[in-house]
């Protein structure tokens, strides 16, 4: 079986994660990795017996690759992911796709044109707990989603791109219908533009609700979302790694006219996502296989979050120009 010669651009923590699975897969060669930090190059060059690189201008000179995976900070992801593309290569580029949606487009026409898959690390699209919900739900009228984190280790993109962007997506993939109103609000807790927590609150044409808090400011990890239907009402929990819990409640009535709750509780390991989300890529290169997830969806979701980021930095801006 012939393998897939691939790369990694950008490997600290997420970018490790990429290296160790392609490392690991059968179909796959680790041919490279690309990253600035001297130490970090050395360390991996002798962990996977590989070559390594300061810049990818030198990789896409200097290897034969047919893939690469960007897991650089999001403020470098257009410039490094546009050479990339242009230079023929098949891309895994960590969420979100880019800084502005301009950027997104722009990667988006360069992959159609040259024929090339373009894919982005959602990773929650292959929990098994979000494709089972997907066929557990019908009609949602109301969705909450929490995503609190104590680690700000993201300094180049505010909390809306770094966390929420996640339950962004997974809604967006959930409820089928237009937006028709919008209201963010958040708070900048250090000295940058960059916010730490944010709230949204979504109103759709079709009348469902969805409120979404993210903090990274947080004390402690929590990652939940809360379905409402007339019938049943779904939690999910996805802060026990490797597992997410949930449970589904509906009610029903028994044989005294009694309504009573019925509980159905099961927990879900979720063995790699990541490993999944490689292997879907790799199987989209090498045998044509279909999206989990488009750049439409990718596309949908960046633009939402990219107008809370807008709103709320108007928000912001008003209240600077108040205070003085």
């Amino acid at each position: 079986m012939k393998k897939t010669r691939v790369a990694v651009v950008g490997v600290g923590v997420m970018g490790h994660y990429h290296a160790n699975i392609y490392a690991s897969l059968p179909q796959t060669k680790l041919v490279a990795i690309v990253d600035p930090r001297l130490e970090r190059r050395i360390e991996l060059e002798t962990a996977y017996n590989i070559n390594s690189y300061q810049n990818h201008h030198d990789l896409l000179k200097n290897e034969n690759i047919e893939a690469v995976s960007l897991a650089t900070p999001t403020s470098l992801h257009f410039e490094i992911a546009k050479d990339i593309l242009l230079a023929g290569k098949h891309l895994l580029i960590e969420k979100p796709i880019a800084s502005t949606v301009a950027q997104a487009r722009e990667l988006i026409n360069i992959s159609n044109e040259k024929d090339l898959i373009l894919q982005v690390g959602h990773i929650t699209r292959f929990y098994k707990a979000i494709r089972l919900l997907k066929e557990k739900i019908n009609k949602p009228y109301l969705i909450e989603a929490r995503r609190l984190s104590p680690n700000g280790r993201i300094v180049d993109v505010g909390v809306i791109l770094d966390l929420m962007i996640h339950d962004i997506d997974i809604i967006m993939g959930l409820v089928d219908s237009e937006i028709s109103e919008l209201n963010v609000s958040g708070q900048f807790l250090k000295d940058t533009d960059l916010e730490d927590v944010a709230t949204a609150h979504i109103e759709f044409e079709n009348g469902c609700i969805a409120n979404l808090l993210a903090s990274r400011a947080a004390s402690d990890v929590q990652r939940e979302l809360d379905i409402f239907e007339k019938d049943q009402t779904l939690h999910l929990n996805f802060s026990q790694a490797p597992y997410t819990e949930l449970i589904i409640q509906r009610p029903i009535t028994d044989n005294f006219g009694e309504i009573h709750l019925q509980t159905d509780s099961r927990k879900i390991l979720e063995e790699n996502p990541l490993k999944e989300e490689i292997s879907h890529f790799l199987g989209r290169i090498r045998d044509n296989t279909e999206p989990i997830g488009t750049t439409d969806d990718d596309l949908r979701s960046l633009e939402l979050a990219r107008r809370m980021i807008d709103m709320l930095k108007q928000k912001q801006n008003k209240k600077d120009i108040i205070k003085k």
